[in-house]
């Protein structure tokens, strides 16, 4: 008789909370995490505000480093200052350390191979080097820059803008995600570095200079020279050793799938937006004969086989599991908070 009233009164409970649910507030994707109107005008606004002074005192040229302070500005206004540099000084030390190694690869294995990527492009290109063919029927040396190079320029340094903003956003809403994704691109990297000294590849222009193929055009550094901003380069990255023959993998490649990778996995309508964002700059780099098709393709492999492996790292037993998660989004501790009735 007693077993009887103790589940009679479990269904009267159970049946009480599903009509609270049903009458209450909808459920939202990360409950507690308030992205009010304010908190979004807070952060564009101190971003914006960052990066035009930025771009306006120091020019075009946004290393790791610069980028690192202009993230900082929305961080500070936000209140999450700590917490930001708690979790992006590592990414960034890592980053600009990786710069620094792929500086040293170049050092230590200086002799780029040139023969063997063109064969492969001409191969993949059907007979023809598809740089060679883009150039000869986009640009046209004698009129110059048209507005579709400077709009590719454009995207080609969103390289250095896109990823990290987006790693950002990620970690002040779902900071377990930022934590894997950031991860994966210091895993990318480094093994891009290891190739680079492995493997070091010159790119179409290096060919081009070298009398490999015929005359191709860089067109993004045309753009670069003929910018009035100035692209001068920070303290840290001028001192950094410089590799011009790491091509392959192209991390333009492999940053901007990841970045849509990224999207994806956080909001999926933020992922389609995201869509054509690698398509357009692996179209651009390989115009630009900053890069042959098989960098490309070496680029999205890198991208895939990185997430794939911080994939089996952040299981439960994997040897990541600790930053799994679930941790308290940084967003909810912001300032601006919305007010209690």
């Amino acid at each position: 008789m007693r077993a009887r009233e103790c589940a009679f009164r479990a269904e009267e409970i159970a049946h009480s909370c599903m009509v609270r649910r049903r009458s209450g507030p909808p459920i939202r994707e990360n409950p507690g995490v308030e992205w009010t109107r304010t908190r979004r005008a807070v952060l564009a606004g101190a971003y914006l505000a960052a990066l035009a002074t930025m771009i306006a005192v120091k020019g075009l040229f946004i290393s790791a480093d610069r980028y690192a302070l202009i993230l900082l500005v929305p961080a500070l206004a936000l209140g999450v200052w700590r917490e930001y540099l708690r979790d992006f000084l590592p990414f960034i030390v890592a980053i600009l350390l990786f710069e620094e190694v792929r500086g040293v690869a170049h050092l230590l294995n200086p002799d780029p191979y040139v023969t063997q990527l063109i064969d492969l492009d001409r191969f993949l290109g059907g007979g023809t080097i598809p740089t060679a063919r883009l150039q000869a029927w986009l640009y046209d040396p004698a009129a110059g820059l048209s507005w579709y190079d400077t709009a590719m320029a454009v995207l080609q340094r969103m390289h250095f803008f896109i990823p990290p903003t987006l790693l950002f956003v990620i970690w002040l809403d779902r900071r377990e995600l930022y934590y894997r994704c950031a991860t994966t691109m210091v895993l990318v990297s480094f093994a891009a570095a290891f190739t680079f000294w492995a493997i070091p590849a010159a790119p179409p222009w290096y060919a081009a200079k070298h009398g490999f193929l015929d005359p191709l055009v860089q067109i993004g550094s045309v753009q670069a020279s003929s910018s009035p901003v100035s692209t001068e380069k920070s303290w840290i990255a001028a001192h950094l050793l410089r590799n011009s023959v790491a091509a392959v993998p192209s991390l333009h490649a492999a940053y901007s799938l990841l970045t849509a990778i990224f999207a994806w996995q956080w909001r999926r309508r933020v992922g389609y937006a995201f869509l054509l964002y690698p398509v357009a700059m692996w179209f651009t780099i390989v115009y630009f004969a900053d890069h042959y098709v098989v960098d490309v393709l070496a680029g999205i492999a890198f991208a895939l086989a990185g997430w794939k492996l911080t994939g089996r790292a952040f299981t439960e037993g994997g040897r990541l599991r600790r930053l799994r998660g679930p941790f308290p989004p940084p967003i909810e501790g912001a300032r601006f908070a919305p007010t209690e009735p």
